[in-house]
């Protein structure tokens, strides 16, 4: 079941024996939080088609998932009912252990379980475990001075007005909704002002002190359909660099008239693709959003230095039997086809 051979970067697609021992991780303050009955209603299902179950709540910082990496390996799949931050806190775990993941949507976006086609409903889950087909996906790890180690996200990191918006919600406890989100949007666009940033990307220098919105993105999957970087894609081991030179106030509204439309924002961005990218942060500090969250609760200090890169090898993703077939051999095609 965690044969590294199943790990080959050129084989996307697999098949694994059907899970057994399932361990469930579900976000108590996610989204509405119902992630709580959720969690148990799966806990209940699962058993009576003979699963071996454990629930246990998430951690509210990565270090916490040391004390859970021993449930991870010794479990077929882990199911996680919560949103993006929760994904996010996971990657390392399921990565070293060689554990499956699926997700139930339970965040604001969960990007991650809408990306795949997850849903909320036991049934679909346990057709993906009948299934037991696979997708290999690749992440991005971010580094830097004074940042210890390597941080993990799958969808992206951007500077501008998103992450103004989750530092304004920072610390804030209990479930976030979309009123929330939008209020301190609002606040933050008063106040909205974009970082000057240089950028190398696989030691090229493609961005020279220059001032807009920036992405690093690992996933088109962007609130609500936007796709500011429709080209990023987890099945390939490299991230996408979008980069809007001179971002002004009224980007910001065409974004949001996007979202209600639920529309990709076609906006004059300018791409870059490679498996390193560098940013150096100039003028004054700003905060960096990862997977919708604050990073590290701090903003990035000017003058420093932030490295992304691409994950050494991907993690097994359980994926719902709905997902399109086309999706499927999309993801099986060569690069250069």
């Amino acid at each position: 079941m965690k044969d590294d051979l199943l790990f080959q970067t050129n084989q996307l697609i697999i098949k694994i024996p059907s899970p057994e021992k399932i361990l469930i991780i579900f976000n108590p303050i996610s989204s509405a939080g119902n992630t709580e009955a959720l969690a148990c209603q799966l806990e209940m299902e699962l058993t009576l088609h003979g699963k071996d179950v454990e629930v246990c709540t998430s951690e509210k910082k990565m270090k916490g998932y040391t004390r859970l990496s021993d449930n991870i390996a010794a479990s077929d799949l882990v199911v996680v009912v919560g949103g993006d931050g929760t994904i996010r806190k996971l990657l390392d775990a399921i990565n070293k252990t060689g554990t499956p993941v699926y997700a139930i949507p339970g965040g604001n976006e969960s990007l991650f379980a809408r990306s795949y086609e997850m849903s909320i409903h036991a049934d679909d889950l346990l057709r993906a475990i009948n299934s037991g087909t696979c997708l290999q996906q690749f992440y991005g790890l971010i580094s830097g001075k004074g940042i210890k180690g390597e941080k993990p996200f799958f969808h992206m990191a951007s500077m501008g007005l998103d992450s103004l918006t989750v530092k304004n919600i920072g610390k804030r406890k209990g479930p976030l909704n979309d009123s929330i989100y939008i209020w301190h949007g609002l606040k933050a666009l008063c106040s909205l002002h974009h970082p000057t940033v240089s950028v190398s990307v696989d030691g090229e220098l493609v961005v020279d002190h220059g001032s807009g919105y920036i992405i690093v993105a690992n996933n088109s999957a962007y609130a609500r359909n936007l796709q500011l970087v429709p080209a990023a894609d987890p099945s390939k081991n490299e991230l996408v660099l979008g980069f809007l030179p001179g971002a002004r106030h009224q980007h910001e509204l065409i974004k949001a008239m996007r979202i209600l439309q639920r529309k990709p924002a076609n906006l004059p961005m300018q791409y870059f693709s490679g498996k390193n990218i560098s940013c150096t942060l100039h003028d004054r500090a700003y905060p960096l959003q990862v997977d919708g969250d604050y990073f590290r609760n701090r903003d990035i200090e000017a003058e420093s230095t932030v490295d992304f890169s691409i994950s050494p090898r991907p993690i097994r993703v359980l994926i719902p039997s709905c997902l399109n077939t086309n999706t499927l051999q999309i993801c099986s095609m060569p690069e250069n086809s």
